[in-house]
């Protein structure tokens, strides 16, 4: 977070970073321009804390996904989630000619948790508990929602056509000190609800029967987890536009580290998830003379990551 802050298209001293941060609980004689305190306090420090916000967000989401379906493939973005809530905020966009952060985070959560009803509905229909076809429901529920988001880019006007697209991108360039707050009560009761459950989460990931014999109700906890996982993908998405695969790999990396316990693969996935968002976002506005799209860049690691956990999962699907 400290190199975060400090460097960029203007870079601030590591130590004034500090002075000026600790400026803001002890009076310290400023050795600073005004142009660091005020670049530091009002551009970078909202959108590195909304950064770090959103990757344990989405990592912590992909942590809970993959452990309820005992699925190493299943992700918010696989499953259908952040295209759900990519079509509830792009229909608030095209039909209401004002609206805030809340209209726009409960249409995102109201289509993000029809996409995993659907998912499971045509999972249950294929009356399979293969996890293949898990993923290729939420691959179809997928392009079938994001199928609907180009058909309502085509006839919007093209203010409107520009604001979806853009915000399709997925970036964290409108960030703001209201946007934080808006994220911060979700994210931290979400992510609390969820590692509070976590010997929960632990007894769903050994599957239903054991489950059931060990007196959890499986339907019902399952159902809940989802909507908190939904509501976390739901507001990092109203905010920066749909981020994919942040709740894929972050996954992999910290059972290999930390071991299959969801207690700690929760904590893990909160530091890494934070970190590796804010190494992608650093890459992004740092590597060009203009800023890219995160979503473009982590789409560009994840994909490789993708095959590479298709490869070693071949002998289980």
């Amino acid at each position: 977070m400290l190199f975060s802050l400090s460097h960029g298209a203007f870079r601030i001293e590591p130590l004034n970073v500090i002075k000026i941060l600790a400026n803001q609980v002890y009076s310290i004689n400023p050795s600073w321009s005004t142009e660091d305190e005020l670049i530091l306090l009002q551009v970078r420090l909202p959108r590195i804390i909304l950064v770090v916000l959103v990757g344990a967000n989405l990592a912590v989401s992909g942590t809970i996904l993959q452990a309820i379906f005992k699925n190493p493939l299943v992700s918010p973005f696989i499953l259908g989630i952040s295209s759900g809530a990519s079509l509830g905020a792009s229909i608030v966009i095209v039909f209401f000619n004002f609206y805030s952060f809340y209209i726009l985070q409960l249409s995102a959560f109201t289509f993000s948790i029809i996409a995993v009803l659907i998912v499971l509905l045509i999972t249950r229909i294929c009356n399979s508990q293969n996890t293949t076809i898990l993923v290729l429901a939420g691959v179809v529920t997928s392009s079938f929602f994001q199928a609907i988001v180009s058909l309502l880019q085509y006839f919007s006007e093209s203010d409107k056509l520009q604001s979806i697209v853009y915000w399709n991108f997925g970036s964290f360039t409108n960030a703001s000190w209201n946007s934080v707050l808006q994220v911060v009560p979700f994210t931290i009761i979400g992510i609390m609800i969820l590692f509070l459950n976590s010997w929960r989460i632990n007894v769903l990931s050994l599957g239903d029967e054991e489950s059931t014999a060990l007196g959890l109700n499986t339907q019902r906890y399952r159902f809940g987890i989802i909507v908190i996982v939904s509501l976390l993908t739901s507001t990092a998405t109203a905010v920066t536009g749909p981020i994919g695969w942040v709740g894929l790999i972050i996954p992999h990396i910290v059972r290999m580290t930390v071991g299959s316990n969801k207690y700690f693969v929760i904590l893990g996935s909160i530091g890494l998830g934070s970190a590796f968002m804010l190494l992608v976002d650093f890459f992004a506005r740092t590597t060009f003379n203009f800023e890219l799209p995160v979503g473009i860049v982590t789409s560009i690691i994840g994909v490789p990551f993708f095959i590479f956990i298709l490869y070693r999962t071949n002998n289980q699907i």
